[in-house]
């Protein structure tokens, strides 16, 4: 089934249980029919906050991998730009430049982890409040979005892996 007719099929089950729940809210007395308008209310809420916090997980992961593109161009134009200038001295230059794009790919790779922390733990933060910013143990998984998990990132051999080895495999990436 395509993503599409499963989005269809999702929005028509979504707008029966609607229309159920509007019936059922009319034909109960008032005290149980403003209880189920609450709880409604509630979750439309929480999935608004949800699908928020969400779209802004997804402008910062643009920025950053924007911020990222724009390092790693710096870095292999600076590069190219030393390769071109020590054409008479190439040892030395070369591992000058060898030197230098570790340090700048450290740096960058530090000022990325330290961005990519800092925006998962304001997402986690707004999410679930009570984490305060740290991220659910992968040993918490269940085995299901541990191999979801793993075949999103292409992990060989997944399909035979116990819990515990999809873990250590998804620790390893």
């Amino acid at each position: 089934m395509s993503t599409t007719n499963i989005n269809s099929e999702v929005a028509r089950r979504l707008d029966d249980v609607t229309r159920r729940l509007d019936r059922l809210e009319a034909d109960l007395p008032t005290l149980p029919s403003k209880a189920i308008g609450l709880t409604r209310a509630t979750v439309h809420r929480a999935n608004s906050t949800a699908r928020d916090v969400a779209s802004d997980v997804g402008r910062q992961l643009d920025r950053f991998a924007s911020t990222a593109g724009d390092a790693m161009s710096t870095t292999v134009g600076q590069a190219r730009s030393a390769v071109d200038r020590t054409s008479s001295m190439a040892t030395r230059t070369s591992k000058e430049t060898v030197g230098q794009a570790r340090a700048q790919g450290s740096r960058t790779a530090k000022a990325a982890e330290r961005s990519a922390t800092a925006l998962l733990d304001d997402a986690t933060r707004a999410v679930d409040p009570d984490t305060h910013g740290k991220p659910a143990s992968l040993d918490d998984w269940t085995k299901a979005d541990l191999y979801e998990r793993a075949q999103e990132i292409d992990i060989e051999g997944r399909s035979s892996m116990t819990k515990q080895e999809l873990v250590r495999a998804l620790r390893r990436v």
